[in-house]
């Protein structure tokens, strides 16, 4: 993949994270009435360990959903301009599935048809679409951020375009043949959907994963740089995590100030390994 290819994907998550952050603004004004009474219906706080163990101390606040999708977002849209203007000219295959990592933040802004539905009277199979199409772009990111670790460790694959293909085909089955009720959610907006137990798990696990790999490649190529991107995947894992999961300002905040030291090690390391190549 050429670097005016793979900018690309940069440029696309720039202008998609844009268009997502006019939407919330535009619909902030009608919707933040509806958010009281939606997270009253919500039969449910969201999963997570963090977030059960401050759930005990603080009440849930429904604005704190709602203002997690500007910052997701927000994020997106930061992250994104930086890895372009930081990576336009430096080929790096690690740094296109971190980009894709970053992009897949604007899914979450699906979360608002919760809330829309107390403007516009729309049916279930609505809120079941947008359901599917925000499990594909949680399992996109994690998976991204997945290969962009085995790329690190010495994966010796050149059609990364066939890789992202192979990743969005195996999403599309999983997420479009997950049952979702389309009637009940939690606290942070979500749908409701089968095995999510199960989700949380593979998520847990494909995280350990990335960071080991990020380890191996440390001592693979002998830098200890790939040390301090280990430490930034963990923490862009654990802060995304904590954002999409949450209902109190607390662990919303956390999940900020995490995301943003993540990409810091990730961007400013990666650019270090890759500078003199």
């Amino acid at each position: 993949m050429t670097l005016a290819q793979r900018n690309l994907y940069f440029k696309t998550g720039i202008l998609l994270s844009s268009i997502s952050l006019v939407l919330l603004l535009v619909l902030t004004g009608k919707l933040l009435p509806f958010l009281p009474q939606y997270s009253e219906a919500a039969i449910y706080r969201p999963e997570g360990f963090f977030q059960k163990l401050a759930g005990r101390f603080f009440s849930t606040v429904p604005q704190v959903p709602f203002v997690s999708l500007f910052i997701s977002t927000l994020y997106a849209l930061a992250a994104s301009i930086a890895v372009f203007f930081y990576f336009e000219k430096t080929q790096t295959p690690e740094i296109l599935f971190f980009g894709l990592f970053v992009l897949s933040f604007v899914f979450e802004t699906l979360r608002i048809i919760v809330p829309l539905r107390g403007i516009y009277e729309f049916p279930p199979v609505l809120l079941i679409l947008g359901t599917r199409l925000l499990i594909f772009g949680r399992l996109f990111g994690v998976l991204s951020l997945f290969a962009s670790s085995i790329y690190a460790a010495g994966l010796d694959i050149q059609k990364q375009g066939r890789v992202i293909a192979a990743i969005i085909i195996a999403i599309l089955v999983i997420s479009f043949k997950l049952p979702v009720t389309g009637v009940s959610w939690d606290t942070s907006f979500t749908i409701l959907f089968a095995y999510s137990s199960m989700f949380r798990f593979a998520d847990d696990v494909l995280m350990v994963i990335t960071v080991i790999s990020f380890l191996v490649a440390a001592y693979i190529r002998g830098t200890g740089d790939y040390r301090f991107v280990a430490l930034g995947a963990l923490l862009v894992s654990l802060g995304r995590l904590l954002l999409i999961n949450t209902d109190i300002w607390i662990t919303s905040f956390l999940g900020v100030i995490m995301l943003i030291a993540g990409t810091w090690f990730i961007t400013t390391r990666l650019h270090q390994v890759y500078l003199w190549l």
